[in-house]
């Protein structure tokens, strides 16, 4: 019997739902879109994120405008002036949101599991693409056991949706896929499917369990592959569906966890520490009108399906065909059509992994860089919220900035140390083009970096100071003294990667509008030790960035506040490599950087490592996928 008729054994009987694409030149609203009641003090909270953001762009660019005009504007300086109100604005935005979230949290006490509410039928879709079988099916195992120990109303039931191409993998998949669809169905069934062309990646993937199997379920619940969720937060965020008949989508905000690596780390610790004053200051500004990210979330299915079928960009470019960042679209889709989208920080037990080393970090960003872009083809759709089209923008932004931030670089380092000692001394007096550099002394240069490096600290400081206000949290993170440690390390090793990332982000921007597509690799989910040549290649422009910099600093005509800039890119190689270093169980840096999922697992955390034991003891293994890189 071939695999496909397996799998089509593995499936429950058709059940078909329509899922027409939308035309993103005409308003939709759909009829069955419940009255979205407005939250209170949405609009206060909007003002009280945007208005500060407005008014110190506004003040810092007055005072840049003041030492530029003593002796004329130039080309040069107006654009320094330009990249400077970006880059602040979008800076002192994350301050605002962080301040809110921090001072003025949503305190939500959520639901209790199990509540009185009505019942809903709820699938657990999780689409795979030449992921490892053991990992995946361990966290599934430990989802449905979970759940299967809980008293509830609702009725759950889990889909694999495969898009593996590697046939040994797809061999794993069904093995376990068959052994789980056989054991425990009467309760929570689970089904497999393999398609035979992966259209559309994993927006076609869903689209097209929806049209054959959509009409099954109320709600359905996007898993990433390196998605786990408790039992707990699977049914808390049903019974918010249930008694919300407005809800279109809501969003968890999941904590990053089995980081192992010293980068991985990093990102781990400040997810943990500081995502979830963000993630309360977004709720707030957000209200109804809050954004998808993908995985982790709850989805009405009759609202998806009727309102958030995405069609092809038009042209031949990496920025045309699908839509890569799908999660974006659907949210603004959902709320175009009359659905409520909202997030919501108070739901527990909600984690997803991080890449372990810079490299892979890196290859999983080209691709979001993509996909990010291509949202401001899609600023003008009929019917978008504003709040909508802003989540968009932003997206975007957490790329362009670099290219901004890049500007900016090169303008200071050009600048120099004074108007006579600076990189144009070296061409014709006589060029008409020459800028006549402001005479900064050493307080105003001092002065600004002091305000842009508090603006980015200013929401780490803050989420650090909300946990040792609240002593009792310190213990989650192995206790005051490692916790201190860990903190210095993570703002330390994030400013000594922020240039790297910095220059990385422009080589997406650069790739995407220039015709590279980054591809659907699989996601390199247990990180690589790349070879030294590998890396070289890798960081090669970030490298000679650096060289430049230094011998600019040496010869005195770039300013020495470049220093620790040029530094990090200088040692981009060694770093990246460095990156990848094991700090997990026995290393001596095993509590560096460790969170409460590290000290105290949760019961879900715990029953997804059992899971990955076989009878004999063992851990199980399966084939690694190699590292390699998209050229």
């Amino acid at each position: 019997m071939s695999q496909q008729d397996l799998t089509a054994k593995l499936m429950p009987a058709r059940a078909p739902l329509p899922m027409p694409e939308q035309d993103f030149a005409t308003p939709f609203h759909d009829p069955a879109a419940g009255r979205i009641e407005p939250i209170a003090g949405t609009r206060k909270w909007r003002i009280a994120t945007f208005f500060p953001a407005v008014i110190t762009t506004s003040l810092l660019i007055i005072i840049f405008a003041d030492w530029f005009r003593k002796d004329g504007f130039v080309a040069t300086e107006i654009l320094m002036l330009a990249f400077v109100a970006f880059s602040t604005f979008w800076i002192t935005l994350s301050v605002a949101s962080a301040t809110i979230g921090l001072f003025w949290p949503t305190r939500e006490k959520g639901s209790s599991p199990g509540s009185d509410s009505a019942e809903l039928n709820v699938s657990l879709l999780v689409p795979v693409y030449n992921e490892d079988p053991d990992a995946v099916f361990a966290r599934l195992r430990a989802m449905r056991s979970a759940l299967g120990a809980k008293a509830t109303s609702h009725n759950y039931s889990f889909y694999v949706l495969s898009d593996t191409r590697e046939d040994q993998l797809a061999d794993r998949e069904l093995q376990q896929a068959s052994w789980l669809n056989s054991t425990g169905g009467a309760k929570i069934p689970f089904f497999y499917r393999r398609r035979k062309e992966n259209i559309e990646r994993k927006t076609g993937n869903i689209r097209q369990w929806i049209e054959n199997w959509g009409g099954r379920s109320d709600a359905f619940i996007v898993l990433d592959a390196d998605s786990l969720m408790g039992a707990d937060a699977v049914i808390e965020l049903t019974d918010r569906m249930a008694r919300s008949p407005e809800a279109g989508l809501i969003q968890t905000v999941p904590r990053l966890v089995g980081a192992n690596t010293m980068f991985s780390r990093v990102q781990q610790f400040a997810n943990n520490v500081y995502g979830r004053i963000l993630a309360e200051g977004l709720k707030r500004w957000c209200g109804n009108e809050a954004n998808y990210w993908g995985h982790n979330a709850i989805i009405r299915t009759k609202a998806f399906a009727a309102c958030a079928g995405l069609p092809k960009l038009p042209g031949d470019s990496p920025l045309s065909g699908t839509i890569k960042s799908h999660d974006f679209v659907e949210a603004a889709l959902l709320r175009r059509a009359g659905w409520s989208v909202e997030i919501v920080p108070s739901v527990e037990e909600t984690y997803e992994e991080i890449p372990q080393t810079l490299v892979d970090y890196v290859l999983r960003d080209r691709r979001w860089c993509q996909g990010n872009l291509q949202h401001l083809k899609l600023l003008g759709t009929k019917g978008f919220h504003a709040a909508s089209r802003f989540h968009m923008v932003q997206g975007a932004m957490a790329y362009i900035a670099s290219l901004i931030w890049f500007g900016l670089l090169i303008l200071w380092s050009l600048m120099g140390r004074s108007e006579s000692e600076n990189v144009f001394r070296y061409f014709s007096e006589t060029n008409p083009l020459f800028p006549q550099w402001p005479q900064m002394d050493t307080v105003s240069r001092l002065l600004i970096l002091i305000v842009v490096f508090g603006l980015l600290l200013a929401p780490k400081v803050f989420a650090l100071a909300a946990i040792v206000w609240r002593m009792r949290r310190l213990e989650a993170f192995g206790g005051p003294v490692r916790f201190f440690v860990s903190a210095v390390s993570e703002i330390t090793l994030s400013f000594v990667l922020a240039p790297i990332l910095m220059i990385q982000h422009v080589v997406a921007v650069v790739r995407a509008v220039t015709g590279f597509d980054a591809g659907w690799a699989p996601q390199n989910r247990q990180g690589g030790k790349y070879s030294v040549a590998t890396l070289t290649r890798f960081h090669s422009l970030e490298t000679i960035t650096g060289i430049l910099l230094t011998l600019g600093i040496g010869f005195q005509v770039v300013s020495l506040w470049i220093a620790p800039i040029a530094a990090s890119l200088l040692m981009a190689i060694p770093i990246s490599r460095l990156s990848g270093l094991q700090i997990g169980a026995g290393s001596s840096l095993e509590s560096l950087m460790t969170t409460r999922e590290n000290w105290q697992p949760s019961d879900i955390l715990l029953l997804a490592n059992q899971q990955r034991i076989d009878g004999s003891g063992k851990p199980k293994t399966g084939k690694r996928l190699e590292p390699r890189l998209v050229s």
